[in-house]
């Protein structure tokens, strides 16, 4: 059963947390939520190369700097030796486990995660999902039983055995003002960091001077 729609909640834009992402940050992880490739255990391709040549303008660095951000902020889970992103909370937002067949689905992309800690990661957001929601049919399935039953990792013990974000920007967050004041425009940002507003003259810019990207 492939995935041909995203589940997207429309309270996120009323969440804080992800209302202080930088546009950046919000527009990488709508853009897992509807990859292609995201899989029913919230599993999606990590290429950062090909993420980048979905856009006109961004090149794989950038991506590795947007998901510096969401990778602090607990939004996505990377192992980069398998090239797989997980989201975190897709398995407590999409709903699957209150259906046998959502769940069932589940079950079967969880065993075809190739990252051992992305899978035990999926397994303590399940664990913590039944906790909060006991009353999901989804838990009284064999399979879904079974599954519980294998490894888990907290986020912390999995960004331990995960590889660093290769990214140049050790803080995590590649657009915060350190000045805290948010109508200033980190100066430091590469430029294709820096929203382009229509009409704007780096828009003019972009739309007149052919982008090289970086091999």
């Amino acid at each position: 059963m492939a995935r041909d729609h995203a589940r997207i909640r429309l309270d996120i834009w009323a969440d804080d947390d992800f209302r202080e992402l930088t546009s950046s940050g919000q527009w990488l992880y709508m853009h897992l939520l509807t990859h292609p490739t995201l899989s029913f255990a919230g599993v999606a391709d990590w290429r950062p190369a090909r993420i980048a040549a979905h856009t006109r303008e961004l090149t794989a660095h950038d991506i590795e700097m947007f998901a510096a951000e969401l990778e602090t902020g607990e939004y996505l889970v990377i192992d980069r030796d398998s090239e797989e992103a997980l989201v975190r909370s897709f398995v407590k937002h999409d709903g699957l486990m209150r259906s046998p067949n959502m769940a069932k689905a589940l079950v079967k992309a969880h065993a075809e995660i190739a990252s051992a800690t992305l899978r035990a990661v999926v397994i303590d957001q399940l664990k913590r999902l039944e906790i909060a929601q006991p009353q999901l049919t989804g838990w009284n399935l064999k399979e879904v039983e079974k599954l519980l039953k294998k490894r888990s990792a907290t986020l912390s013990e999995a960004v331990a055995e995960l590889p660093r974000n290769p990214s140049a920007n050790p803080s995590g967050n590649p657009s915060r003002n350190p000045s805290g004041n948010p109508s200033e425009i980190d100066a430091t940002l590469p430029n294709s960091l820096t929203p382009f507003l229509p009409g704007s003259e780096s828009s003019s810019k972009l739309r007149t001077e052919p982008h090289q990207r970086a091999s």
